[in-house]
């Protein structure tokens, strides 16, 4: 079987192997900029269903939320009710199902390099770090009722996910920044590397950047991701973020000159294109 992967906009990446499919994040309802400023949020279950369409999936073994902001988590809990899936997040995550008044949904609270299997897929969180400028910092400690405000998604625990299948492995890293050494180590076939506020950082930091995520995976495809306005509904084309907020273009600058000095396959991911992994060994 191959394992294949989907990006749907953000840092949401469906990660499936025909049998068990896994999703990071799930945040589809993407409302405008003025109601994530100064609105209440609730999750739009008509845009959640046709981004599930999309997929091609009615069916999720495990939604896991890399951090319990609004554009990863508002519509989390209600993808997993949805497709009969496991939660799996911080116990900030977990506030979140519970305010919703989602408690049957089995869920899973995640720990720094606690594996866990699903399928033929060994599952490992690894503790990450959010991008600089975290806005709504700190843990979510009571239950968020709908509606809510963006600043009750606090961040909670940050995490990367690692996926390992006998036929490849998948890193997904939503938020753009890093720990040296914290991959030493670890392998993947292709990443899903976050590159949001990563413009407005000195070449320098890009390239360091760089060597802590893709130099020392040795991934053969890089697609970045969390790069998008995500406000903008799915039915419209992606966007960068506005350059106010960060810089795309000095990011893939920067990536595709690092890109080609390590043969990396390199380029902005196709919103709902299926993406074949290709698992290779490494010496």
């Amino acid at each position: 079987m191959s394992v294949t992967t989907v990006f749907g906009g953000v840092s949401n990446v469906l990660v499936s192997d025909g049998t068990t499919s896994l999703l990071v994040d799930g945040f589809f309802s993407r409302p405008s900029f003025p109601r994530l400023m100064l609105g209440r949020l609730r999750p739009d279950v008509t845009r959640i269903e046709d981004a599930l369409a999309r997929f091609d999936v009615d069916h999720l073994d495990a939604v896991l939320v890399s951090h319990s902001h609004a554009d990863h988590a508002l519509d989390a809990p209600v993808v997993a009710d949805r497709t009969g899936a496991e939660l799996g997040g911080s116990a900030s995550t977990r506030m979140i199902a519970t305010g919703y008044g989602l408690d049957r949904v089995p869920f899973r609270e995640l720990h720094d390099r606690e594996s866990f299997a699903v399928g033929a897929f060994t599952v490992t969180p690894l503790h990450a770090l959010h991008s600089d400028g975290d806005a709504v910092p700190g843990e979510i400690t009571e239950p968020v009722t709908l509606p809510a405000r963006m600043r009750d998604f606090r961040t909670g625990g940050c995490s990367s996910f690692l996926f390992e299948h006998p036929d490849g492995s998948v890193l997904v890293h939503p938020t753009a920044n890093f720990i040296p050494g914290s991959f030493a180590g670890l392998h993947a076939d292709t990443v899903y590397l976050g590159a949001g506020a990563a413009g407005a950082k000195p070449t320098g930091w890009i390239e360091q950047y760089w060597q802590e995520t893709v130099g020392t995976l040795r991934p053969s495809v890089v697609r970045p991701v969390h790069w998008d306005a995500f406000w903008r509904p799915l039915d419209r084309p992606l966007r960068p973020l506005p350059k106010k907020l960060d810089r795309l273009d000095v990011t893939m600058r920067a990536f595709t000159r690092l890109a080609g000095a390590d043969g990396v396959d390199l380029r902005l991911p196709t919103l709902w294109q299926r993406e074949t992994v290709s698992g290779r060994s490494v010496s």
